[in-house]
C-alpha cells in the first residue's frame, strides 16, 4: 500500500525500449517488495506489453485500470494513450490533461505520447 510508503519503481519508456524493459522485468526479485509502474509511449495503438513481460516473471503483470488498488510485487503498465498517476494507494488514469503549472524539459519529454 503506497499510503504506508511502500517502495515503487517508475519507468517511462518510448520506442526501442522493449528489450531494456524485458531485461528489467526479468531481473526483478521474487517476491518483489516494490510496485512497478511502466508508461510506454505507444499512442493509441494496441499494447500487448503485459503479455510480453508477463512470460518473463512470476510477478503479476497487467494493464492498470483507473481506481485499481496498488499492491507490492505487481507490475502495472499504463494502457495505450493514457497517463498514469498515483493517488495514495490507487492508480488514476486519464488522457493526459496536463495542469497549467510549468513543467521542466525532462517532464515534457516523458509526458509526450
Amino acid at each position: 500500500m503506497i499510503g504506508r510508503l511502500q517502495p515503487i519503481i517508475v519507468i517511462a519508456a518510448s520506442s526501442g525500449s522493449l528489450d531494456p524493459l524485458k531485461q528489467i522485468v526479468s531481473a526483478l526479485p521474487i517476491p518483489c517488495p516494490a510496485s512497478v509502474f511502466i508508461v510506454r509511449h505507444v499512442g493509441p495503438h494496441q499494447s500487448v506489453l503485459p503479455a510480453l513481460l508477463g512470460v518473463l516473471t512470476d510477478l503479476p503483470v497487467m494493464h492498470a485500470e483507473d481506481g485499481m488498488l496498488i499492491e507490492s510485487g505487481h507490475v502495472y503498465v499504463a494502457p495505450p494513450d493514457r497517463h498514469m498517476r498515483l493517488e495514495m494507494d490507487r492508480i488514476r488514469l486519464d488522457q493526459g490533461l496536463l495542469t497549467l503549472r510549468p513543467i521542466s524539459h525532462q517532464q515534457s519529454a516523458i509526458l509526450r505520447g
